[in-house]
Order: structure tokens, then sequence, then C-alpha cells
């Protein structure tokens, strides 16, 4: 991936550009600002955007009050990390996609996404439309090369680097070229295939970042653990032969009931905690932030992992203060701190003064 296009934007701030790191900051003050410090000792150790936002979150821990700033980079695996903190602004489009707009939503910390695609445009910008000081559109005749200037925003389009096609190539029948960002609790998923239908004649999703996993097909043609005696959606059994195995992708394997009703899907690993957006494995998109309101403080900024390895269900605490509680058929122990232990439907963990339970 390569920035193809860096438009700078009329507005009250200052942008800076090294290479592949770009950023926007209210830099209100006479002080060094954070963002500006971040994105030089970055660019100095030849960091890629990854390195860029967990080094702005930490530096954000560090600030008093909540300044402005907003920096996005490319990522060594071909993608693009964005953030922004305080009053900040990110849009980013992925080819045609819809656009997906980043705020901190009035966190005190900031907000981390990935996305990836063979061209995103991101735009970043200090001040909200209408507000005074707001940027303004951006003019393509202007181009910022590497350094610092004044102004309000960022518009950057980064491209994939495409290899080298013969002239007479024919492209593969149904081949395309398509953008993802890994559905996150706030943030839909971006330009995924549609679902398509196998030659048995079942659909699912045809995603080429979906876990595949072996498993038993049920007389109804449901998908399910090949260890299940019965159908976890009809009921059938599924102890006769011939058992009919396949290898698809995985299905959500229940849901996660926080104790005040929330549910959420159990499709995917979660970082659990007060700012789990921290998570070196949420910036990187293989994880997704369940941020948990904790107003007693017993609950750790990184507190829980929860992980799905093929059909089965791992926690880890993550060295937290006031440590895991898991509760299960077999009783009640506290989970060593960093130590990946399976849970079964109907095991609860206590985090601090909250709990969640796993259900399938």
């Amino acid at each position: 991936m390569r920035v193809t296009s860096c438009v700078p934007l009329v507005g009250r701030g200052v942008i800076a550009r090294y290479g592949a790191l770009v950023g926007v900051t209210a830099a209100r003050g006479p002080e060094p600002d954070p963002l500006l410090s971040v994105l030089a000792e970055a660019a100095a150790s030849a960091g890629d955007g990854a390195d860029l936002v967990v080094r702005a979150a930490r530096a954000a821990l560090g600030c008093g009050g909540q300044p402005a700033w907003a920096c996005a980079g490319v990522t060594k695996d071909g993608g693009v990390a964005v953030q922004v903190h305080g009053r900040a602004v990110a849009t980013v489009r992925v080819g045609a996609g819809p656009e997906v707009r980043l705020t901190t939503g009035g966190s005190l910390t900031p907000v981390n996404r990935k996305f990836s695609g063979t061209t995103l445009t991101v735009a970043l910008a200090v001040s909200e439309v209408g507000e005074a000081g707001a940027t303004t559109a951006p003019d393509p005749r202007y181009w910022l090369g590497d350094g610092v200037a004044r102004g309000g925003g960022l518009v950057v389009t980064v491209t994939a680097d495409m290899p080298d096609v013969p002239e007479m190539a024919v492209p593969m029948r149904g081949a395309s070229c398509v953008g993802w960002h890994p559905p996150t609790l706030d943030a839909p998923a971006l330009e995924t295939q549609a679902a398509s239908t196998r030659a048995d004649g079942i659909a699912y999703d045809d995603d080429p970042h979906a876990v595949l996993v072996d498993g038993v097909l049920c007389a109804a043609g449901h998908f399910n653990n090949p260890a299940a005696r019965a159908c976890r959606r009809c009921g059938i059994g599924l102890d006769q032969p011939p058992r009919n195995i396949k290898r698809r992708p995985r299905p959500p394997l229940g849901v996660l009931l926080l104790d005040d009703g929330t549910r959420f899907p159990l499709d995917g690993d979660y970082v659990l905690g007060r700012e789990p957006a921290f998570d070196s494995d949420v910036i990187e998109g293989r994880s997704r932030p369940l941020r948990i309101n904790d107003p007693n403080g017993t609950v750790s900024r990184l507190h829980l992992r929860i992980s799905l390895a093929g059909w089965q269900v791992v926690v880890s605490d993550l060295g937290s203060a006031n440590g895991s509680v898991l509760q299960s058929s077999d009783g009640e122990c506290t989970l060593p701190p960093h130590e990946p232990t399976m849970i079964e439907p109907g095991a609860r963990i206590g985090i601090g003064h909250r709990s969640i339970q796993y259900l399938a």
C-alpha cells in the first residue's frame, strides 16, 4: 500500500506527514504537541500505522484534558490504521463503499480502527463542520509532501501496489478485489462478499477472511460441531451413520450475556475492559472491543480476552488488578493471568463487580 494523494485542508490546526504516516492536531499552546512528537518518533524508528496508533494511544494517557487529534498510517500487512482523539473526526471510504465516520463519542480515550482494501480514502479533521475554525473542502491543486504545516485536516488516498498483469491475461471468473473491515460493535463490515450457494445447495458467507472448521451436517443441512450429539438448531440426532463431514466457515458459537442484559454474538474474539481499544489485537483488527462500564473502577482497562479456537471458547485474564473468577459446573476458580482456559456453555465469569455469561 502507498499514499497516492495527500491533500491538505484549510483550518486551525497543524498537519504533518512522514511518508505513509499522517496526522492532524489542534496544537493549542506553546508546549510540544504529543501527536507531532509521536509521528516523528514513529517515522524515525521506521514504524508503521499500527505502531503509530499504539504510540498515540499511550501519549493520550499522559495528556491532560482531551486534545483533538487524528492520525493514520499504512500497516505492514497492507491495511490502514486510523485513530481519533478528543473532538477530531475521521471519515474512511473503502473503494466505492459507504463512508464510515469515526469519533470518540465523548470518550476520554482514543478510538482506533483498521481498514483494508485496494483503495482507501481517509479524511482527518480536528473541527466539525460549522464550528469556528472548521476545515474547508479539499482542493486537489494542493499537495502535502513530507513535513509539518498549518492546516485543519488532510484527505489521503491510499492505493494497493498492484502486480503487473500480462496483457492477454484473463481474470478468473467471479474474482473481485474486495475491501474489508472487521465488524466491530460500532463499525459494520464493509464491502464483504455476498453469500453464495455451493453445489450442495446450502448458502453461506464466502468471506475469504472467515475461519474454516470441520463440522457435521444434520439431516436438515445445519452445520454443527462434529463432537455434538444433536443439532444445535433443530435437535436432530447426529450420532447416526453416515456422518456428513464438511469444512465450512464457522458459525456463531452462541452469545455473550452481560449482567445488564446486553447480548453480543459470539462470532469472533473479544477484549473486555474499561478501555479495550488499547489492546494490540483490537488495533490490528483481530479482536473486537467490548467496553465494560464500571464506576467503581474494579474492572481493569484491559481485563479479559475471549477467543474462539475451532469450536471451543477460550478465556484469558489479561493480568487484571482484581482478577477474573470463572463459575462453571465444576465450581468456582480464579483464572490464572494470561493462561487460556476453555469454557462450556453456561459458564459465567466475574470481572471486578461485573459479570458476563457464555450461552450456546
